[in-house]
């Protein structure tokens, strides 16, 4: 496994735990409407900052263009494939975004379950199938430069400080929904 598909992985870990979160979010009955709309709110600061600008960057500016680069096909193959989940997904993320300005509840938890059942599968695919064919095709150097690029998209799309923020944003989250 290479230096950067590790690290991809690593944050699809995150991502999933969490998506485990806002699974325990919308099931929570201990809120009132205006503190329920906060941490929705809160969830898609974290979906549009660390899943879509920082983990979707990483993999849309350097993986996707070296699978392509080493001949995997982006139109029709699975490149493609993970370029139109993105799209779709930031849709969904969109929906939840004005469904939190809008107050409605409802919608959002609507656009939320898309979003997450998306993501789920789409994970599983870069995961199982994707990253095994990066890892084939990528030799461990261009990995690891690969992942000094990543370190780098890092600072440059959400700067200094914002991952600890973030990190901060779900421990609160799994202590409030009790999710270990």
């Amino acid at each position: 496994m290479g230096k950067a598909t590790q690290d991809l992985r690593k944050e699809h870990e995150a991502i999933l735990y969490v998506l485990q979160i806002l699974d325990k979010m919308m099931e929570s009955d201990s809120l009132d409407a205006e503190n329920r709309l906060r941490y929705y709110g809160e969830v898609v600061y974290f979906l549009k900052i660390f899943v879509d600008k920082c983990h979707h960057g990483k993999e849309e500016n350097y993986l996707f263009k070296e699978l392509v680069n080493k001949g995997i096909p982006s139109e029709g193959g699975p490149v493609g494939v993970m370029l139109q989940e993105h799209a779709q997904g930031r849709d969904y993320i969109a929906q939840m975004a004005k469904s939190v300005d809008d107050k409605d509840i409802n919608g959002f938890k609507n656009a939320a379950v898309q979003y997450r059942d998306l993501l789920r599968r789409h994970i599983d695919k870069e995961n199982n199938v994707l990253f095994v064919m990066a890892d084939n095709v990528i030799d461990e150097q261009s990995q690891s430069l690969m992942f000094e690029q990543f370190e780098q998209h890092e600072v440059n799309v959400i700067g200094h400080g914002v991952h600890e923020k973030l990190h901060a944003m779900i421990d609160t989250w799994a202590e409030i929904f009790s999710v270990g």
